[in-house]
């Protein structure tokens, strides 16, 4: 039986809004579910990143649940969880990555890969 099933609803919630957002190259609700943005991140690179991703991997169609991984940064006292989904999409499939941690009662995403 997998834990962290409550934490997996939040984390499949902001990843389908993530997902979303790439479709619609909506950069404010890419972000909006970060606690804090990578300063280097900005909508350029967004819409850059989607572009390549769409070229590459086609329109996203589904997802499979692989598993998590509790994490935890040297020094942080906050709890992390990464999550690992199997993403479809219409031209290959891709590893999904998606890293959530909580921080005053509130879960923030602090990672986002696809590969």
């Amino acid at each position: 039986m997998e834990d962290n099933q409550e934490e997996l609803k939040i984390a499949e919630k902001y990843l389908t809004e993530m997902l979303n957002a790439d479709q619609n190259g909506d950069y404010a609700s890419f972000i909006k579910r970060y606690e804090t943005v990578d300063s280097g991140f900005s909508e350029d690179v967004f819409i850059k990143d989607v572009e390549v991703m769409k070229d590459e991997l086609g329109t996203y169609k589904e997802r499979v649940y692989l598993g998590s991984l509790n994490c935890s940064g040297k020094g942080s006292p906050q709890r992390s969880l990464r999550f690992v989904w199997r993403g479809i999409y219409e031209k290959n499939e891709a590893l999904i990555v998606l890293g959530i941690h909580q921080n005053a009662g509130v879960w923030y995403v602090n990672e986002n890969h696809i590969s």
